[in-house]
């Protein structure tokens, strides 16, 4: 396992996306899952994070529909 990041270093490195649309995304299991340092401070393996990055669709806006049916 690599470095552990937390929620602000994660939404840097991919763009921004807010918590709401990370955690649904994780979810839906399209995202790294996190891993719990303690009972309330999660995070997660940034070579996770990375393999995510590469492996996205480069087409601008791309976004699974992840809305609640």
């Amino acid at each position: 396992m690599s470095k552990l990041l937390r929620l602000e270093a994660v939404q840097a490195k991919i763009g921004g996306l807010c918590r709401t649309t990370i955690w649904k995304l994780e979810k839906a299991g399209l995202f790294p899952k996190r891993r719990a340092l303690t009972k309330k401070i999660v995070g997660w393996d940034e070579a996770e994070i990375d393999a995510w990055i590469q492996s996205r669709d480069k087409s601008p806006g791309f976004m699974p529909d992840i809305r609640r049916k």
